[in-house]
């Protein structure tokens, strides 16, 4: 569910919401006289600064390796546990 941040100007809070995109918040439970709200935009902020990283075929090889190399270590401990006596 997307997540919206909003302004009321009857108490001066600003808050997140999270409806559907069809929905639009009209009132508030905190305020207790009638609230004027208005949803204020928000811009998505890519945080990783890295964007080699980020390609998904970057991503997907680096899955691959990882799971590849988890597999190897699991396969190890099952030799181990077989041969002891």
């Amino acid at each position: 569910m997307p997540k919206y941040l909003y302004f009321c100007s009857t108490c001066g809070d600003e808050f997140f919401a999270y409806h559907l995109m069809s929905e639009r918040l009209e009132k508030r439970e905190e305020c207790e006289d009638e609230c004027l709200l208005k949803r204020l935009p928000s811009f998505p902020i890519n945080v990783n600064k890295n964007k080699k990283e980020q390609k998904t075929g970057n991503v997907v090889k680096q899955h691959i390796k990882d799971a590849k190399e988890d597999l190897k270590n699991e396969q190890k401990k099952l030799k181990e546990k077989e041969y002891k006596p």
